[in-house]
């Protein structure tokens, strides 16, 4: 350990003592090298920009409920305000000369059809009975020459008219019994005490009552929300329908995810000379297992741009279209690049350079490029076992190479 200690103690004394004697003369070459402490490897990383606005919760749909006082008589309301409602929920009923007219007359029709039904029954009966007595008459055979016998060909053509007839008959019927059916469903639309049921088109529930009869008399939300908000005239040539978004709230866990479905193509207000439009937008959202109040008021995040593992360097590393890389012959290397996005102070090097390669993070200490270049000795990266495998002509050659550099 003490001879360990004694080679690092002679080593920094001669590091020492040579560059301040370099450093001392005219022109010299330690003048020209750069002491780069802070450097770093390209990594990867994805790069998002984005556009922020202001939204808030609303019902993605309102369905209004409408009534004809013309032509029905209100009844009354079957829902209150608050309720949850699905499609084909009764709303109100209601009733009118019309349909009441209309029930006397599906009524009457099903009647018709069950009397043509039964006199159909009563026809295939009365064939069934020709047909058995036909067979009967079929079994007096007439003798002829030989040990044959021949049945009257004037039965076999009554037996099949008469089973053709069954056919038809009983076929009329099948046609008769389901007209019955479907006027009977009609009717049954109607409840006992003659009133109709005006029913919901669409699942949510019921946000307003005009019991006062004024139309809509009714207004369903939707249990699905979205969100709606405001660009500015500037927001407008950067963002387009379709683009991923996320929504931040207060009485959110964390960021809900979804998509710009509409922007307006016109302002909200009519336009004025001296106030900046502003073009209303819609955010559908990619709800799971969150429940998100209707009227929250959220941050909204729209993404105008991504890349996906770009190679990526801090801003500040880059001057003028250049970065300093630190080579593996020891020397600082000046290298121009291709800028592409740039987001919260980082940079995509699309062109010139590569995830893993080493880069200056402060430029402004590269003395010269292509020139050596010198860091900090990080004595806790040192371990015992590097001495015992190196050697001591080993170690004093690294010595030389470092006064020397």
């Amino acid at each position: 350990m003490k001879k360990q200690t004694a080679i690092l103690v002679t080593a920094g004394m001669l590091v020492g003592a040579g560059n301040l004697y370099l450093a001392l003369q005219e022109d010299s070459k330690a003048m020209r090298s750069s002491y780069i402490e802070n450097w770093a490897e390209i990594g990867k990383q994805t790069l998002t920009e984005t556009l922020h606005a202001e939204g808030v919760v609303t019902p993605e749909t309102e369905h209004h409920v409408y009534y004809d006082p013309k032509s029905t008589e209100f009844k009354g309301f079957l829902v209150k305000e608050g309720d949850e409602v699905q499609a084909g929920t009764p709303l109100f009923d209601y009733s009118s000369a019309a349909i009441d007219d209309e029930l006397a007359r599906l009524e009457a029709e099903a009647d018709k059809l069950e009397t043509e039904a039964r006199l159909l029954e009563e026809q295939i009966q009365q064939l069934a009975y020709l047909q058995s007595v036909s067979d009967a008459t079929t079994d007096d055979s007439l003798p002829v020459a030989g040990d044959g016998i021949t049945a009257d060909p004037t039965n076999d053509l009554l037996a099949v008219s008469i089973e053709k007839e069954m056919y038809d008959k009983q076929l009329e019927k099948s046609r008769v019994e389901a007209e019955i059916d479907q006027y009977k469903e009609q009717i049954a639309a109607y409840d006992s005490s003659g009133k109709l049921e005006a029913s919901s088109e669409v699942a949510g529930s019921v946000k307003e009552i005009h019991y006062d009869l004024n139309n809509p008399i009714m207004t369903i939300i939707s249990a699905t929300p979205k969100v709606e908000g405001m660009f500015s005239e500037s927001d407008l040539n950067k963002v387009e329908e379709g683009m991923d978004a996320y929504v931040k709230a207060d009485l959110l866990k964390g960021a809900i995810g979804g998509t710009v479905t509409k922007i307006a193509t016109h302002p909200e207000a009519d336009p004025a000379v001296n106030k900046e439009s502003q073009f209303p937008f819609e955010i559908q959202l990619e709800l799971k297992d969150e429940t998100i109040v209707h009227g929250t008021h959220v941050d909204v995040s729209v993404v105008t741009n991504q890349v996906v593992h770009a190679a990526v360097v801090p801003q500040t590393a880059i001057s003028k279209g250049t970065i300093y890389l630190l080579n593996e012959s020891g020397k600082i290397e000046k290298r121009s690049i291709t800028k592409g996005l740039e987001v919260d102070g980082m940079t995509e090097v699309k062109q010139g350079a590569k995830p893993g390669e080493r880069f200056v993070r402060e430029p402004e200490n590269v003395q010269q490029a292509d020139s050596p270049f010198f860091s900090k000795l990080k004595l806790s990266s040192l371990r015992k076992n590097t001495f015992q495998e190196a050697g001591n002509r080993q170690l004093f050659k690294q010595i030389l190479v470092g006064f020397f550099k």
